[in-house]
């Protein structure tokens, strides 16, 4: 049998606040990194002005986490053209998680949810590295495509008789006691197409002028084609919108 974790139902409020109360922390050690490192060690360090950077991210947002590979192509001192990629899941903020005999699981949840996006964009250096141990900060802005996948979620039902069957949820009153094996439904994707842009903050944190090492904290918008179905209700939605925080740790290489 399935029993509550909590009492009340699970609001947006509640799921972005820990996310809110990361990106102020993270603000805010920035800002102290930048007032006590302003007149530090002088960077004896060769210059790479003219550099490409390439960079793999791990992050947490508002729907969940996200992992990712970032291309930064030269065009000025101050600016980069950026290709990305990420893959990251899209969760309801409508979801309530249950203990039951398999472990933990969401009631009435009808697909997990992930999703692919592709963007191109641009990378401006607003402050820069001067320092051995200063902060460079850099404004990101991307636009481009993201597909969403849909995996219908299958459940353990335990019927009158005594039969345990894995089947999809439905609203019958039979018992369901525990999500079935991530597997069952692959061979049931659905692909629903949409568009995405993004916006954040950067700030490196790297002493070596040919590694980076950096927090990206920003906003992202992804809009389809139709409502993306999570729950088994009426209140899927077509469009998220995120807050997040990026590590993005990589290389930069002179390609002159």
């Amino acid at each position: 049998m399935l029993s509550k974790l909590t009492t009340q139902e699970y609001k947006y409020s509640i799921l972005i606040s820990p996310f809110i109360s990361i990106i102020q922390s993270i603000f805010i050690l920035c800002i102290f990194s930048l007032s006590a490192f302003s007149q530090g060690e002088v960077d004896n360090q060769t210059k790479i002005l003219f550099s490409d950077d390439y960079t793999v991210f791990v992050g947490l947002n508002t729907n969940g986490f996200g992992i990712g590979y970032r291309y930064g192509k030269y065009v000025d001192y101050l600016h980069k053209t950026t290709y990305t990629v990420e893959i990251a899941n899209l969760r309801s903020p409508k979801e309530i998680r249950l203990s039951s005999a398999t472990g933990q699981t969401i009631y009435g949840k009808q697909n997990n949810v992930g999703a692919i996006q592709f963007s191109i964009g641009r990378k401006n250096e607003q402050f820069s590295k001067f320092d051995k141990n200063s902060v460079a900060i850099y404004w990101n802005y991307t636009i481009g495509g993201t597909i969403a996948i849909e995996k219908p979620t299958y459940y353990h039902v335990l019927y009158p008789d005594g039969l345990d069957v894995i089947e999809k949820f439905n609203d019958s009153n039979y018992t369901k006691y525990g999500k079935a094996s991530f597997s069952y439904g692959l061979n049931e994707l659905k692909f629903v197409p949409g568009l995405m842009a993004m916006t954040s903050g950067e700030f490196n944190f790297s002493s070596k002028n040919n590694y980076t090492s950096s927090v990206e904290i920003g906003t992202s918008l992804q809009m389809y084609l139709r409502k993306i179905r999570i729950m088994c209700n009426d209140e899927n939605s077509w469009y998220f919108v995120t807050l997040f925080v990026n590590i993005h740790l990589g290389k930069l290489r002179n390609e002159f």
